[in-house]
């Protein structure tokens, strides 16, 4: 009895066969008919070899729901930095790793701007062990070697993370500077735990038909530059809230943001409205943004108004906070719709180049004969 996953893998083969035929017929090639069968015959069978190494992409609930649960508390771990950096507690606690000469404080000293600098420590090492323990299981559990490699690349970036937000305790001189890197690999990391979980996903195994992306404004180098400029504003809000420099760069920033996310959203909704796959996380994207701007003007009135507060006062801390987890959800929201328009849409230079090799292929099989019943059977 077949599996789940050999059966979509069946799947698999059966769309690509149909889409292979589809160019042969449109190639108008001078072959015969029979010529035409061996190489889907063949095809076929070079797919079926394939799915051998296709099948190492099983679905692990384990190791995707351990992705997610790190994405949570990486988010929580963001919330915990910004609620340091609005209550300016970030110099509460003189020294690192260790607080106050302890690993465990007493609760003498979980007080006042302690309670925000110590439990963000506290939530960083539990992020911090269980990226080992995501890391660790991608080379237990998984076969896509390229996925063990991300794990890595996750603990390396959590651990880089511990060491830049040492310094930051360690100098506080350089606080503003310190603190731009720092926000950048935060959000790195952020968007590489997202991108775990979009590839640990049944969804993402599911084999998928895909579809040409257009010539004139391609969707997937769009959102894939949407991405890095989203990143890049992150880290100018965070410069801006450690004082590095002005708001100038953070709105300028802003209205290109905007003007990426409509852009890409309006273009993908027009082309492929009918895949959900790909128009729900580019409508939640949007959505996102009209939220953010929204927190966003309101945090600013809200640091104009509270200037010459002796310290930060709600509503200005809360409306900061929810700014930057929004922004946080806005880029993995984008990552994940990145991954998926590369997964779907394929350029028509490669379609070009897949027509020229069918081409060549059937050229080496005219020489030969075309009733080899080892490719058909």
């Amino acid at each position: 009895m077949m599996s789940p996953t050999d059966r979509t893998s069946v799947a698999g083969i059966g769309i690509l066969q149909q889409k292979v035929e589809r160019r042969a017929n449109g190639l108008a090639l001078p072959y015969k008919r029979r010529d035409r069968v061996v190489v889907l015959a063949l095809f076929r069978r070079i797919c079926l070899s394939d799915q051998k190494s296709k099948a190492t992409a099983r679905p692990n609930p384990g190791l995707h729901g351990l992705a997610l649960l790190l994405a949570c508390a990486t988010v929580l771990l963001l919330v915990a930095g910004a609620l340091v950096t609005s209550n300016e507690a970030g110099d509460s606690v003189p020294d690192w790793p260790v607080s106050f000469g302890r690993w465990l404080i007493s609760s003498n000293n979980f007080v006042a701007n302690v309670r925000f600098e110590y439990s963000h420590r506290v939530i960083a090492g539990i992020v911090g062990l269980i990226t080992l323990v995501l890391a660790g299981l991608t080379f237990v559990t998984e076969r896509r070697t390229w996925l063990r490699r991300l794990g890595l690349i996750a603990f390396a970036g959590v651990v880089a993370q511990a060491g830049i937000g040492g310094l930051r305790v360690l100098f506080p001189e350089y606080k503003p500077l310190i603190a731009v890197p720092h926000a950048l690999v935060a959000q790195s990391f952020f968007a590489v735990v997202v991108s775990i979980c979009v590839f640990t996903s049944r969804s993402w195994i599911v084999p998928r038909q895909t579809k040409p992306d257009a010539d004139r404004w391609p969707v997937r180098p769009l959102v894939t530059a949407t991405v890095g400029v989203v990143l890049i504003q992150l880290v100018l809000g965070a410069g801006f809230r450690h004082q590095a420099f002005g708001v100038i760069p953070h709105i300028v920033g802003a209205v290109v943001v905007t003007f990426l996310i409509v852009t890409s959203v309006l273009i993908l909704m027009r082309r492929h409205a009918e895949n959900e796959y790909l128009a729900r996380p580019a409508a939640l994207a949007f959505g996102l943004l009209m939220v953010q701007l929204c927190l966003g003007l309101a945090a600013y009135a809200a640091r104009i108004s509270s200037k010459g507060d002796p310290q930060p006062l709600e509503p200005m801390i809360s409306l900061t906070v929810a700014h930057l987890v929004v922004g946080a959800l806005t880029i993995a929201t984008l990552v994940a719709l990145a991954l998926r328009c590369y997964q779907v849409l394929e350029p028509r230079s490669d379609r070009a180049v897949k027509a020229i090799r069918t081409f060549q292929l059937h050229s080496k099989l005219s020489t030969r004969n075309p009733l080899n019943r080892h490719f058909i059977s």
